[in-house]
């Protein structure tokens, strides 16, 4: 036990958002909504996603990826989420990504685990 109160190594918030915007853009570019086809996509999203932060190697983090993918039809959505936090140490990075058909929200947040 190291007895660390605080991470040597801040989360990259800017490097993760730029991975966010990518795999989504990669992903939902010319897909066009379907229900079954999104449930899939988020799945898939989630764990590239994962995998890619994973490999930013930030040591004691604990990482909670969420996307969600819905249809564009001039309807309105709020999407919030609840959590006990440390503002010195935890943080979040999220994307958003539109095309003709789609939209997609991607969070990840980085708990800082002692």
């Amino acid at each position: 036990n190291t007895y660390q109160l605080g991470p040597t190594q801040h989360f990259p918030v800017v490097i993760v958002n730029q991975i966010l915007k990518d795999v989504l853009t990669n992903y939902l570019q010319e897909e066009q909504y379907e229900p079954e086809l999104c449930r899939q996509m988020a799945k898939t999203i989630s764990e590239v996603i994962k995998t890619q932060v994973k490999d930013l190697m930030i040591p004691r983090y604990k990482l909670i990826v969420i996307v969600h993918i819905g249809q564009r039809k001039s309807q309105s959505i709020l999407i919030g989420s609840r959590c006990l936090w440390d503002p010195k140490s935890d943080t979040f990075s999220s994307s958003v990504f539109r095309n003709s058909s789609l939209f997609a929200l991607a969070s990840v947040y980085a708990v800082y685990f002692e």
